[in-house]
């Protein structure tokens, strides 16, 4: 067995972990941001190395899976490590793969679940990097189907930033996968130190027993106080506490490179030109920054255009995800270099790429969310703090919460000594899920599947006040059944028909006798008849009527609240797989699925679209529409069914009034998607981005970059990604097997139009 090779000696937690690995068996390791996780992720490698085994490193991020990519080729060896995403496919056959985890998740389609077919053949570890993701609003499914699906004989590693509830986690991966440790730790090899930067003063947060720091007590300390009419997320800092100002005193006490969050890319590039007046570096470092910045730009003229590139000659960029990849990496190479002495950025640095600072610094406690503004979760103020401080660099590494105009220091010391919150489970079912799934298995083993979601056990967790509530009025019940007589046992119940009859065979004589009618007679010895019986029943004169009665009426009130809490129960213990059969039956009643459940070609050509809402790409890309289209105009009504309209991103694309009347025809497409959904109780996207057409198709009339962003307000980034869904999609088109093969054409035409520099570079990267 290979020796771990580290620079330092390992931590107890790193030990602990390769030891499970070691003696096969499955972890989940929650530790904190820099603590050092990777080195577990690598002793699993060696250890599947030596012994001629597989090994799948999984991990959100695409900039992630590069950068571990060509780390682990210099670690391992370039012949023994492949890449396999979206858009890449290098050396698959390698023994160590970095890949997407959607695209393990859809090699596990296609096996049996349990089992493993030839190309996971030999796989020894199956290792989930930010494993935190498994809560993730729109791609948490993916890792619950992930983990459920995953062939026994493999050994899940799970590397996840401090987590509230990693006992549930395990728990979970326990009884749907196999026995599962859990490796839990709190210690940072770099310890951190909270500041606060007011007044021009940089400031303890905190004390050193976790309390407010006395100085930084304000009189009013309202969170709810009054909002810059200006808005927030970048452009709300106190004026005494302005970025130049911060890096400017960060600077003076040594305390670079440093990674400053802003929660807006305007704000980012905003927030850097503000400190265009320093400058960071040194005449030896100025040198080679402009060495390396003319090397890439001989290389990439947009380097060259960057309109921000006489900051990053002082040591000051901005890294979001508005620029060109050519432009971020020769950031992050920079950063990593030492010679980006601060940074600021979205928080795409606080998601794992390996860009260590000394110190990061927190622009605001506030960000916007789907609802307007909100505070910071306390796991993402943990992420971007856990940036800080790098091992076997710093001795400490520093967080600095700016003051703003909406939050005061208690804020922040709330969040900085705040646990992170519990992972929820966003397990959803997908058309692609539903078909891809029903393609090998009959819906009772999908029932099953589904049971086994995290989603599922979370449900579970939260019935329990319910079903132990059922469980006591069910005791209750029972001890209810022992009747009170005191002698023969009688049915209250009964008695009180009895009387009940005896008071209607009276109201009859009654009427009878005032009639005159013979009939009365008969009455009369009814009357006689029923009479006795009440009187020889056990219940007649009995005392304990009253308590007796009440005991009924508690019976009675108690099996009604038993039967409601048994209908509760099980509608939420079937929420998800409810979801999951609306769909089906909405795929039914489109021929998606045939009398057997089974995917029809239709659905088959559904099955193999990844996109929020497989089944309104189908029903586009098989209809008449498309198929007399220009492939401009195909393009960019696939464009417009893949990417969000509602994103402020994509805002400033506007549309050309050529392509009104193609998407009159396909909101058509889109009304018809949206109330066949409504009918079915089904909710997934629908949209008809106009947006997008101008960028689209400017780009495909052959214009080069600056051309086509001289024409677009727009920030370099959105416009690529809007070409790089195209591409994507256009892509997934011309792969299928089951539609005209005009269409077919158009999409691989399509791809061969968009597919030039800077697009290119992305793709083939």
């Amino acid at each position: 067995m290979s020796v771990t090779k580290t620079k330092f000696e390992l931590d107890s937690f790193q030990q602990e972990a390769i030891d499970y690995i070691k003696d096969s068996k499955s972890i989940i390791v929650s530790a904190p941001t820099g603590a050092g996780k990777t080195v577990i992720a690598k002793e699993a490698i060696r250890i599947a190395l030596d012994e001629g085994k597989k090994v799948f490193y999984t991990a959100p991020l695409k900039a992630l899976i590069n950068q571990k990519f060509l780390e682990f080729g210099q670690e391992f060896g370039e012949e023994n490590v492949g890449i396999l995403t979206g858009d890449t496919s290098k050396n698959r056959d390698a023994k160590v793969i970095v890949l997407t985890t959607e695209i393990y998740r859809n090699m596990l389609y296609e096996t049996t679940f349990g089992s493993i077919d030839d190309y996971l053949d030999d796989l020894r570890f199956i290792i989930f990097d930010e494993f935190h993701y498994l809560g993730d609003e729109s791609r948490g499914t993916v890792w619950e189907e992930s983990v459920i699906y995953s062939p026994k004989t493999v050994n899940i590693v799970a590397l996840s930033a401090t987590i509230n509830n990693p006992e549930e986690i395990k728990d979970w991966i326990t009884e749907v996968h196999g026995e599962c440790e859990l490796v839990k730790t709190d210690f940072r090899p770099v310890p951190l130190h909270h500041y606060y930067f007011k007044e021009e003063q940089l400031l303890p947060l905190i004390t050193p027993n976790k309390k407010l720091n006395p100085k930084l007590k304000e009189r009013n300390d309202n969170r709810f106080g009054k909002k810059n009419k200006f808005g927030r997320g970048g452009g709300n800092f106190a004026k005494d506490s302005s970025p130049e100002k911060v890096v400017a005193e960060l600077a003076k006490k040594e305390m670079l490179p440093a990674i400053y969050f802003v929660f807006s890319r305007k704000g980012c590039d905003k927030y850097a030109r503000q400190c265009e007046t320093l400058n960071l570096l040194n005449e030896a470092e100025l040198k080679e920054v402009n060495k390396l910045v003319d090397e890439k730009s001989k290389a990439h003229s947009f380097i060259a255009n960057y309109q921000h590139l006489d900051l990053i000659r002082k040591g000051i960029a901005s890294h979001h995800s508005g620029l060109l990849p050519a432009v971020k990496l020769l950031i992050e190479e920079l950063f990593m270099k030492g010679l980006i002495k601060v940074v600021f950025s979205t928080e795409t640095l606080a998601a794992g790429i390996n860009m260590p600072a000394k110190t990061t610094i927190i622009s605001s406690i506030e960000k916007r969310g789907d609802h307007g503004f909100r505070e910071l979760k306390a796991s993402e103020f943990l992420q971007m703090s856990g940036r800080a401080g790098r091992r076997g660099m710093d001795d400490l590494g520093y967080v600095i919460t700016v003051k703003s105009q909406n939050q005061t220091a208690a804020d922040a010391a709330s969040l900085a000594v705040a646990k992170a919150e519990d992972i929820e489970s966003n397990f959803k079912a997908s058309y692609e899920m539903v078909l891809n799934l029903l393609m090998n298995h009959d819906l009772k083993e999908v029932k099953e599947l589904i049971f086994k979601s995290f989603g599922h056990s979370l449900v579970l967790r939260d019935l329990k006040p319910l079903l132990k509530e059922k469980s006591n009025l069910e005791d209750k019940l029972f001890d209810l059944q022992t009747p009170l007589c005191p002698g023969e046992i009688g049915d209250l119940q009964h008695y009180k028909s009895m009387q009940d009859k005896l008071d209607d065979t009276r109201r009859k004589k009654k009427k009878f006798e005032e009639s005159m009618s013979p009939e009365v007679t008969d009455m009369e010895e009814l009357l006689e008849i029923l009479t006795l019986e009440a009187q020889n029943y056990p219940c007649n004169g009995c005392p304990k009527q009253k308590p007796c009665s009440k005991q009924m009426s508690t019976v009675k009130r108690f099996r009604k609240k038993v039967k409601e809490l048994g209908f509760t129960i099980k509608e939420r213990e079937e929420t998800y797989w409810q979801d999951f059969e609306r769909i089906v039956e909405l795929l039914k009643d489109k021929k998606y699925l045939d009398e057997n459940n089974k995917p029809t070609d239709l659905g088959k050509t559904c099955a193999a679209i990844r996109s929020e809402n497989s089944f309104y790409i189908t029903e586009l890309v098989t209809s008449d529409l498309v198929k007399d289209l220009t492939v401009v105009e195909f393009a960019c009504v696939l464009a417009a069914v893949v990417i969000e309209s509602r994103s402020r991103d994509n805002a400033s694309l506007k549309s050309k009034a050529e392509f009104y009347e193609l998407f009159d025809q396909l909101k058509v497409i889109a009304r018809n998607v949206v109330k066949t959904q409504r009918n079915y109780k089904v909710i997934k996207p629908v949209e008809v981005n106009m947006n997008v057409a101008s960028v689209v198709s400017k780009w495909m009339e052959c214009l080069n970059w600056d051309e086509l962003m001289s024409e677009n307000n727009s920030d370099d980034g959105d416009a690529l990604k809007a070409l790089l869904r195209t591409v994507d999609i256009c892509k997934q088109v011309s792969k299928l097997d089951f539609i005209d093969p005009k269409v077919k054409s158009l999409a691989e035409e399509a791809v061969s139009v968009i597919e030039k520099e800077p697009v290119l570079e992305v793709t083939n990267s």
